[in-house]
């Protein structure tokens, strides 16, 4: 299962969203619709750390890396890649 794949199942299952998993695509604007809000954000943050082993930082705390599944995953993808490299 993909990364994007992991929390959009996550997004759908544990933080009681109406949306379809057609709707809930990459791209969707999270917190444009407040598909998420605050607290989401910290439980997607609990989540990423527990599921992918990465620790999400006050830096990566920022909009732009939850505005959708892609930007998430974007920045998953990359604290992972990090982790490996050391």
């Amino acid at each position: 299962m993909t990364v994007p794949d992991q929390l959009r199942r996550f997004i759908l299952t544990e933080l009681n969203t109406r949306l379809s998993e057609k709707v809930l695509t990459d791209d969707y604007p999270l917190l444009e619709t407040e598909t998420i809000d605050s607290l989401a954000v910290f439980a997607i943050v609990q989540f990423i750390e527990d599921e992918f082993g990465v620790e999400v930082g006050d830096d990566d705390l920022v909009i732009d890396n939850f505005t959708s599944i892609s930007d998430m995953a974007r920045m998953v993808e990359a604290k992972v890649e990090q982790r490996l490299s050391t």
